[in-house]
């Protein structure tokens, strides 16, 4: 069984927890803070990347729609280009 305690030490212990209890929550708040800001710049950083990716896909689609669409074209052109380039 503990001994039995003072009033005025039974508040002094009540009164160091409550500051370690305050000292923790004000700990708490800065780390929430903290993760909060890392998560807004981690944010920041994942839709620019989406935003980089969506662009890179219509260029490559946009590339690949212009080959389809201008292969047969260059097949019939190209020899007449040759025939124009080459030396008399």
């Amino acid at each position: 069984m503990p001994p039995e305690l003072s009033p005025q030490d039974f508040q002094t212990q009540v009164l160091t927890r409550l500051d370690r209890i305050e000292a923790r929550l004000d700990q708490l708040e800065t780390d929430i803070r903290a993760t909060v800001q890392r998560v807004d710049k981690w944010e920041e950083r994942f839709l620019q990347l989406s935003r980089d990716n969506l662009a890179i896909s219509r260029t490559v689609i946009i590339a690949a729609a212009a080959a389809v669409i201008f292969a047969p074209l260059i097949k019939e052109i190209a020899p007449a280009v040759a025939a124009l380039i080459k030396p008399q």
